[in-house]
């Protein structure tokens, strides 16, 4: 059985990468390997250990890869307006997990998209650095 921070770790890997696994695996080609994504988020909002399906879909083994972005829409509009003066304007810290279930931390600069939990459908939460 994984540890906890291994079971943390699995979770923020799924959500990292749960919008490339969708896009991948669309179509009838992809049906079956969409079906292990579901049952993989299915597992994950009920609690239960995800490296069974992390590993059917060769995520465990290309851990390394995780930091890599995922190319996608780049017209989703969740940006934060435009800073007017070039001054420094900017609070330290990290958007995390909204429920706390996993350890997946995402620093973003201000023209990035916000981070979104693909697991749980919504918006990573703000947690600013003391």
């Amino acid at each position: 059985m994984p540890s906890l921070e291994d079971h943390d770790e699995q979770l923020a890997l799924l959500c990292s990468q749960l919008p490339l696994l969708r896009r991948l695996h669309q179509g009838p080609v992809g049906a079956a390997r969409r079906r292990v994504v579901e049952r993989a988020v299915e597992a994950a909002r009920a609690g239960e250990p995800v490296a069974d399906h992390l590993a059917a879909l060769g995520l465990l083994d290309d851990a390394a890869d995780e930091d890599r972005e995922p190319a996608g829409d780049t017209t989703r509009s969740s940006r934060p307006t435009a800073v007017a003066d070039d001054g420094p304007h900017t609070v330290s810290g990290a958007h995390v997990c909204p429920r706390g279930v996993c350890a997946r931390r995402e620093r973003r600069r201000p023209d990035q998209q916000l981070p979104v939990c693909e697991v749980f459908d919504v918006a990573l939460r703000f947690d600013a650095e003391s």
